[in-house]
């Protein structure tokens, strides 16, 4: 698997994808992403990137 490099994702087009999740998973997100004052889409998209690279590890 290729290595994700942050930097050259920064200036990457973006796509918007439609995710759906059970109320008490989006509910969950809400409450993290407001305790570290950040939108839901940069919390999921930390999350997704982490996840990522968990991965490649």
């Amino acid at each position: 698997m290729q290595e994700i490099d942050l930097d050259l994702l920064r200036n990457e087009r973006t796509v918007t994808i439609g995710t759906v999740f059970p109320e008490s998973m989006a509910t969950a997100i809400e409450e993290r992403a407001k305790s570290e004052l950040i939108s839901r889409s940069s919390w999921l998209r930390r999350v997704v990137l982490a996840e990522l690279q968990r991965a490649n590890a």
